[in-house]
Order: structure tokens, then C-alpha cells, then sequence
């Protein structure tokens, strides 16, 4: 009889407690998941869990949608550029179908009028969620009946306590709203700490073109969740950005990730052409300006920039720049191209791509090596095709011959020496080899077979630089 009781107060007691705890969460509210907090409010960065809460309790009427390349948005900022009251709804590495949730939370309220959402190629990689077995659904969705997940959750119980106790000076960066995971004032920026990351970039991501989705799994993940929203929604203006990325970066994705880098022209195609096909619908695109994607000093890593391009980007758009149209979106992706294809990493550490002129006619390499000693380096065997010079390679002697005109140059992979019609003369860099192809100074072996070279640094883009070649 005594353990009937005892099992029957025990349980009273296990009950009254899970009621009071799940009165307090309610009435706290950390999240602000049913109403905006009646106190000082306490923001938590987990956007995934936060974001659900600010979309359906805050006033607003326009949202920003996208990955971590959009968190350093200044909400209040972004109001005064494009006009409205800003809500940031960003989620750092978010896929399509996250920021496909977070915005009907933020529809479903009936007060977005405008979206500005930045779109990155590999939130459609993947048409699900991060951590799928941890995912807050219950925070999305009009249920109540799966709020317990919120009610009894010893994190939330600690944000509440948090809320209510934590001293109002501590945690300033979770107080204000405009700020929130906003990381520009803790970012470290600069040409060598992007540097050391892409070697780090290209260790890690050397297989990843092994795991490359399909397009048509890309495709179809754009077409769940993006564009099937805007069509849903014509009363709402959507304005669209593909964000920038250091040179650096679209480089390592060519080099080591082909498809990837290809996918990505082609989607950016493919998803203009259904978004032109709606009135409310404008696209801009970043990725080939030079002043932002090589101008390493802006960036933390490979692909994050810092706040005063956010600002750059949202004044842009207001200007009606850098505008997609159907006589321009092949061109953006051609000149992105071409910039990977030409561009030189110098020794010292500065990038800039080069375009070479050979007797007035443009010539492309697919690749071009690393500079060494600041000096351009080309292949010698493409560049030789475009100019019409004789080529010839023994691979068991590593020797490349050119002959062009009276001169015949000869020079060993690896040697400091050529020989200029059987004359010795030395080399400011020996040829090297290069993803299997053999490259050699570009200046000296012009020089070496009696042409000429004018060097020119094209303005207002002072990242190219032109090399006009005559061969007579």
C-alpha cells in the first residue's frame, strides 16, 4: 500500500513539475515562438531555432533570405536603401529547402511585401535540411500539439533563466536584433589569411568532386523550392543576388571541381530563364566584379566578404546594377570564366588576370599556374599553337623546342638555361610542369624569339592586366 502511494506522490510530483516547467518556457517564451518578449529580449544565434519566432511575432514587410553570405546585412540599413521595415532571416549554410520554410513562417503572417534573397549554388545540392534528426520542425509549423518539444526543453529552460537573470550588460551582441549574427566586427580580413585558407581548401576538398549532385538533382531542388514560391506569390517582389566569392574561390572550384564550377554557370542560366518569366521577380549578379571578388582584403576566407560589400551590394541594387538580363547573363558567365581561366596568384600574394594579345588576335588558356617570382608563366604548348610558333616536346628528355622565324629556342623542364640558336643564355625561371603541361615565362621567351611586349593595366578594372604581343 505504501509503494502505491509513494508511486502515486511521485508521479503527482513528476507531473506538477513538468507543468511548471512547461509554464515557465511558455510564459518566458525565450524563443518569442508565441508572442514578441514583454522583456528585454535575449536572441539566441541559432538561427534555425530563433528565426521562426522573429518571422511570426515581429512587424515587418520585407525579409532577407539566404546563407552566412548574407548575415552581415544591417536590417535597419538595408530599410533606408530599398524602403521598408527589414527582418534578416538568414541561416548560416541553409539549404533551399530551409530558406523555403523560413519564408512561409514569414509569408504565412500576410505582411512581406518584399524579399531580398541571396542565392548560392550549393543550397540546392542537397534538398533537405542540416542535422535532419535534430531539425526544429516543430518551430515552423501551426501545431500545437507538438510544442512539448519547446515546453520541456532544458536548453530553452536555461534561455528563459537567462532572459530573465542574466545582468542586462552581458551578451550584448544577443540584444540587438539589428546585430544579430551579424560577424563583420569579428571577422579577420586579408589577402594572406585567404591565402593560407585555400590551401587549406585544397587539401580538404580535393574529393569532393567525387560526391558532385547531378544538374537535374539541382534543377529540381530550384524548382521545389525557389521558384515555386515566387510563382506562388505574385504580390510579392522578390529581388534576387548572387552573392560574390573571391576569385580565389571560383578558381579552386575550377580547378579541382570542374563540374561543380560548370554547374554553377549553367544554373545561374537556367534560373534566369524561369525567373524572367515572372514580373516580380529581379535577378543581379556579383560574381564577375572584379573590384569586390579580387580585392582579398574585403574577404575572411575564400567566399565570406565582409559588411561593406553587403552595403555595396544593397546600394547596387537600389542603382539598378549589376542587373541580370537576357543580352547579358551569358556574358556575366563568360567573363567569370575567362577570369578564372587567366588569373595569376603572384608570389607575393596579389592576384589579377592577365589577357594576352597575340598580333592584335585574343588568345585563352584554360589554366594558367601560379606565378614564380611575380613572373607570368603560360603553356608552352597552347601558347605556341596560338601564335603560330613550331612546337615540339621529347617527354623522355623533358626538352621543349620553338621555333618561329630564324629562331629555334630549346629549354629542359627544370633548367635555369636555354639556348637561343645554340647560344646559351639564362632564364629569370626555369619551365616547369604544371597539371601536366609544361610552362614557361611568358615575357622572356617572347623576348628570346624576337617579338615584343606591351604590358598595360587596364583601367577602371585594375585587376587586368594586358599583355599585346607582335611577332613579326
Amino acid at each position: 500500500m505504501k509503494n502505491i502511494q509513494f508511486i502515486a506522490w511521485f508521479a503527482a510530483f513528476i507531473l506538477l513539475f513538468t507543468a511548471i516547467v512547461g509554464t515557465f518556457v511558455y510564459a518566458v517564451d525565450p524563443l518569442q515562438l508565441y508572442r514578441k518578449s514583454a522583456y528585454e529580449p535575449l536572441f539566441t544565434k541559432q538561427e534555425r531555432y530563433q528565426n521562426p519566432g522573429l518571422a511570426k511575432n515581429y512587424a515587418y514587410d520585407t525579409i532577407i533570405l539566404g546563407s552566412s553570405m548574407t548575415e552581415n546585412f544591417v536590417p535597419s540599413q538595408v530599410g533606408k536603401v530599398l524602403g521598408g521595415k527589414v527582418m534578416k532571416l538568414s541561416m548560416e549554410g541553409s539549404t533551399a529547402k530551409e530558406q523555403r520554410m523560413i519564408a512561409d513562417v514569414a509569408i504565412k503572417t500576410g505582411q512581406v511585401k518584399k524579399v531580398l534573397w541571396g542565392i548560392d549554388y550549393f543550397s540546392f545540392r542537397d534538398d533537405s535540411v542540416r542535422g535532419e534528426e535534430t531539425f526544429p520542425y516543430y518551430l515552423y509549423d501551426e501545431s500545437k500539439l507538438n510544442d512539448y518539444k519547446y515546453l520541456f526543453n532544458i536548453s530553452n529552460v536555461k534561455h528563459a533563466l537567462g532572459v530573465l537573470y542574466l545582468p542586462k550588460a552581458m551578451l550584448p551582441e544577443l540584444r540587438t536584433l539589428d546585430m544579430l549574427n551579424n560577424w563583420d566586427a569579428s571577422a579577420v580580413y586579408g589577402a594572406k589569411r585567404v591565402l593560407a585558407k585555400r590551401e587549406e581548401a585544397r587539401l580538404s576538398e580535393q574529393m569532393t568532386s567525387e560526391t558532385e549532385p547531378s544538374l537535374d538533382i539541382v534543377k529540381k531542388s530550384f524548382d521545389r523550392n525557389t521558384i515555386s514560391l515566387m510563382k506562388a506569390h505574385p504580390e510579392i517582389e522578390f529581388i534576387v543576388y548572387f552573392p560574390p566569392y573571391s576569385i580565389l574561390r571560383q578558381q579552386l572550384w575550377y580547378s579541382i571541381n570542374p563540374e561543380r564550377f560548370n554547374n554553377q554557370l549553367e544554373m545561374k542560366k537556367y534560373m534566369f530563364e524561369q525567373f524572367s518569366a515572372l514580373s516580380n521577380v529581379t535577378v543581379h549578379d556579383f560574381q564577375n566584379d572584379s573590384s569586390i571578388t579580387y580585392n582579398l582584403d574585403e574577404f575572411k576566407d575564400l567566399s565570406h566578404h565582409s559588411a561593406d560589400i553587403n552595403r555595396f551590394i544593397v546600394e547596387e541594387i537600389a542603382a539598378g546594377s549589376h542587373l541580370v538580363t537576357a543580352e547579358n547573363v551569358e556574358l556575366n558567365n563568360r567573363q567569370l570564366q575567362e577570369q578564372v581561366n587567366s588569373l595569376v596568384v603572384g608570389e607575393s600574394g596579389q592576384i589579377y588576370s592577365i589577357a594576352i594579345n597575340i598580333n592584335g588576335e585574343p588568345v585563352m588558356f584554360k589554366e594558367l599556374p601560379p606565378a614564380d617570382s611575380d613572373q607570368v608563366s603560360v603553356p608552352l604548348k597552347d601558347f605556341a599553337d596560338a601564335a603560330g610558333i613550331e612546337f615540339t616536346y621529347d617527354a623522355g628528355s623533358k626538352n621543349v623546342s620553338l621555333s618561329y622565324g630564324e629562331q629555334e629556342l630549346s629549354l629542359g623542364v627544370g633548367d635555369q638555361t636555354a639556348k637561343v640558336n645554340g647560344e646559351s643564355t639564362s632564364l629569370d625561371i626555369p619551365a616547369k610542369i604544371y597539371k601536366n603541361r609544361v610552362n614557361g615565362p611568358l615575357i622572356q621567351i617572347i623576348q628570346l624569339l624576337r617579338g615584343e611586349v606591351e604590358i598595360t593595366k587596364d583601367e577602371p578594372d585594375s585587376h587586368l592586366v594586358t599583355y599585346n604581343i607582335t611577332l613579326d
